[in-house]
């Protein structure tokens, strides 16, 4: 999750050799957010089953509308086991046009809420489309409530694979473990989405079951 400025050849670099989790929306089952927006006037609903590592399992709802043309409205609405719902709202903007076969820049602006506070952040997304394929890269900041600033990246790799489309992304936030993950998405039927992810964080198998039913 989260941040913006056309990314160095040295930035890229190291993300491409080293291969979010900040609360950047990305579109299931990718955590690593890509550049696209929701056209005016449609939007989606995603709601996901996670298992983030040790005892805890969250459920998410997270709905997102195209407000205007090239500007997303997000939010997300999460409970774990046992604890209070934390929440996040963001605002997404494609600043360049999509191409089929190029790329294109977004960057979002977002708030995140919990008990112990606020937490605002940014991300700034590279995604580039290629044949059957695509490449994401995020470089973004949130800043805890009552903590330092903290830098979060992601890379990611998807591709279609006749009805399926498969992933594998490598993401993280400072000071925490990264996470390794793999993914597969594919429409059940008409609007309708079913995904999941595993993968592996700080020794911790982590796993999500999800759904997404666009409008």
């Amino acid at each position: 999750m989260f941040y913006l400025r056309r990314p160095c050849p040295r930035v890229l670099q190291a993300l491409f050799v080293l291969l979010l989790s900040a609360p950047c929306l990305a579109g299931r089952p990718l955590s690593v957010d890509d550049a696209n927006v929701d056209a005016v006037g449609s939007g989606h609903v995603e709601t996901w089953y996670a298992h983030q590592g040790g005892p805890s399992h969250d459920w998410t709802v997270a709905p997102a509308y195209g407000l205007a043309e090239g500007v997303e409205l997000d939010a997300a609405l999460s409970r774990a086991d046992g604890a209070q719902p934390r929440s996040s709202v963001q605002a997404k903007f494609r600043l360049t046009e999509s191409l089929p076969s190029g790329c294109n820049l977004a960057g979002v602006i977002g708030l995140g809420h919990s008990d112990e506070g606020n937490s605002p952040y940014l991300n700034g997304i590279v995604t580039c489309n290629l044949s059957e394929a695509a490449v994401h890269l995020n470089l973004g900041a949130i800043q805890p409530s009552g903590k330092t600033l903290l830098q979060t990246w992601g890379v990611a790799y998807e591709h279609e694979f006749a009805a399926l489309t498969g992933h594998v992304e490598y993401f993280g936030q400072q000071q925490d473990k990264p996470t390794l993950q793999v993914g597969l998405r594919s429409d059940i039927v008409k609007n309708i989405q079913l995904d999941g992810t595993l993968g592996r964080s700080g020794g911790d198998t982590v796993y999500s079951l999800g759904m997404k039913f666009t409008f």
